[in-house]
């Protein structure tokens, strides 16, 4: 309890967003915060893409300086914008613009409060991620839509961040050089690029699913059971989550990774089964107090939507693992077979929210299934073959 309380400030971001979404819904409505749901599941996809990952690769690798990494990290943000912003006019701009531009503004918010916890200014950290929360409910009570206050809030905090990291920009800049341009390589990060920016679809395409199939209505009910039952885990997660990424630095066997990751999560187990019986039994009653739109949800209903969120966070919490240990191609298959399975019976489903949620379980606890095995394989048989 000690070790979670010190780690408090690193998660305070979590707790300012769960009171700021849970405001947005109380004060605006269903729709209004399912439309903000919809355009920060979609807007993270093209952050993935866009940043290639490396705010996750300067957290769990020491290869390069932070200059270095920050260079390349910001030519390759800057690259991955231009070409995605190109394919999308190509093909005629199915994307809204200010979802390509809130990608990239969150693409350069993690870079740098990654470097921040890298450079272990904790409080720093907390307050730049805690602007975009505390934007979020202002913009929004004097009026402006979801489409504006997204990137709004974090592009103030990353221009607070862009000031504060003056010094090391110039540090940067400094590198640059035509040999420099060509030594580039993006194959270091594609494949975890490639498995993160499928798992963060996987992720938010359940949010897709019911806005195309449903109306966002629908997508704020999930998006907020979501947030309700599994706030506290999040939080948690949001406090723990960066430490283990950087311990993974200075762990060179895979197996000695692997172990820290299931001993992280072995923590959470006999709470996980404790929430799961509240939200089963107390779920409704919680709910009421935030939402009456009503569609028929039993409290097993919220159970599932409960373990459907356990589920993603597991899985993406072991997406910085296999990043560190090199074995991001394999999480990668994972959830591209997870989705083959995945598409056809919602296809073929009717299209009802309920029906749309057992299937959405079957698939998470699928994938976590899946990678489960792979780790169990990789502890036992790698244990001593392989160095990172």
């Amino acid at each position: 309890m000690m070790v979670i309380i010190k780690k408090f400030p690193v998660a305070l971001h979590q707790l300012f967003f769960f009171v700021a979404q849970l405001l947005i819904l109380k004060v605006h409505g269903i729709e209004y915060s399912g439309s903000l749901a919809y355009i920060g599941a979609v807007s993270t996809i093209f952050a993935v893409v866009i940043s290639l990952r490396w705010d996750i690769e300067i957290m769990v690798s020491k290869l390069q300086t932070l200059p270095d990494c920050l260079l390349d990290a910001s030519m390759t943000i800057i690259l991955m914008s231009v070409v995605i912003s190109l394919v999308n006019h190509m093909i005629g701009q199915p994307v809204p613009i200010h979802i390509i531009l809130s990608g990239l503004i969150i693409a350069v918010h993690e870079l740098l409060v990654a470097i921040l916890f890298v450079q272990k200014k904790i409080y720093r950290y907390s307050f730049a991620r805690s602007i975009p929360a505390i934007l979020l409910v202002y913009l929004s009570t004097i009026g402006y839509g979801p489409e504006i206050i997204w990137p709004i809030s974090f592009l103030v905090s990353a221009l607070f961040m862009f000031f504060h990291f003056g010094n090391l920009f110039k540090e940067s800049i400094l590198l640059i050089n035509l040999n420099r341009f060509r030594s580039i390589t993006f194959s270091r990060n594609l494949y975890a690029t490639l498995s993160a920016s499928l798992f963060t679809f996987f992720s938010g395409f359940f949010v897709i699913i019911i806005s195309y199939f449903l109306d966002d209505g629908y997508v704020g009910l999930w998006s907020n059971t979501l947030r309700i039952f599994n706030s506290v885990f999040i939080f948690v997660l949001g406090a723990c989550l960066p430490f283990l990424l950087i311990s993974y630095r200075d762990q060179l066997m895979i197996s000695g990774k692997i172990k820290r990751f299931f001993y992280f999560w072995a923590l959470f187990f006999p709470f996980i089964l404790l929430f799961f019986l509240v939200v089963k039994t107390y779920g409704m009653f919680i709910l009421s107090q935030f939402t009456d739109f009503d569609i028929g949800l039993k409290g097993i209903h919220l159970s599932q939507i409960f373990l459907v969120g356990i589920c993603i966070s597991f899985v993406g919490s072991a997406q910085g693992l296999y990043q560190s240990i090199n074995k991001s191609l394999i999480l990668f298959f994972m959830i591209m077979i997870t989705m083959a399975i995945g598409a056809p019976l919602i296809l073929k489903a009717s299209v009802s929210f309920i029906i749309f949620l057992n299937i959405f379980l079957f698939l998470t606890l699928a994938l976590t299934g899946m990678v489960l095995a792979h780790l169990i394989y990789c502890m036992i048989f790698n244990s001593k073959e392989f160095k990172i």
